[in-house]
């Protein structure tokens, strides 16, 4: 068993109990790094929901306890211990560094090679909003969208470009990926829409993809009822219908 030792002030220090090497340190970092990774790369769902519950909580008790103990730190105690890059990720990771403790290099270091630490990094990110799939008419008729054209019509509050070449139909967001400008006005040729608004500025109607790389512009589900209205398709999945090779 180790023996407390004497201080030159004649006062009893603490033996260093399970104190860690740096390459132990180095390790568990490493560790928890990509757990942290793996525990971020889960689907949404219950268990999802069940493990950032538990590091919430976790983070809860470990900033309150820490709160506590910094508090009955005498004046000094606090800028001193940090000096320890260990104790400094711990408080950092807390919010409890001192206004005029800079990070350490030391703790740059950890960042760069663990960049999911601390684990404030790893709260998970607002839900994405409910989806609601469904159908809106945007024409009472097919005829009423010639061959070869493309117009700007209303699904809901969405403004969507209904393209015909032939009998095929495509739904696209009407806006330049470049600017957000609309793009009534747009012609078609083939597969390929002119912006009204850029020159040069040509986009794939099967897929929203434009002519010689850039942003993609969405792209909705379409087709015609047994009424032989125009239906678009909100919040639903879309898969382009390009040719198989």
């Amino acid at each position: 068993m180790t023996e407390p030792t004497s201080s030159a002030q004649g006062e009893l220090e603490q033996p260093l109990v399970g104190f860690m090497p740096n390459d132990e340190w180095d390790a568990l970092l490493g560790e928890v790094n990509d757990l942290v990774q793996q525990m971020e790369a889960l689907p949404d769902g219950d268990t999802r929901k069940q493990v950032f519950r538990l590091l919430d909580g976790v983070d809860a008790i470990h900033r309150e306890a820490l709160r506590r103990l910094v508090r009955l730190f005498k004046d000094g105690v606090l800028d001193k211990v940090i000096s320890d890059p260990a104790i400094h990720t711990l408080m950092e990771l807390y919010d409890l560094l001192p206004d005029s403790a800079p990070p350490t290099a030391e703790d740059a270091a950890l960042k760069s090679r663990f960049p999911t630490i601390p684990i404030r990094a790893v709260a998970p990110t607002p839900p994405a909003p409910p989806r609601y799939p469904h159908w809106l008419p945007v024409l009472d008729r097919l005829a009423d969208l010639a061959a070869g054209a493309a117009q700007e019509l209303r699904a809901g509050e969405q403004a969507v470009l209904v393209c015909r070449r032939g009998d095929e139909l495509f739904a696209l967001e009407s806006r330049c990926a470049r600017d957000g400008a609309s793009l009534r006005g747009a012609t078609l040729s083939g597969y390929t829409l002119s912006c009204p608004q850029h020159a040069g500025c040509l986009y794939d109607v099967r897929q929203g993809r434009p002519v010689g790389g850039g942003d993609s512009i969405a792209c909705f589900p379409v087709r015609t009822d047994d009424d032989g209205r125009v239906l678009v398709g909100l919040d639903m999945d879309f898969t382009p219908r390009l040719p198989a090779l």
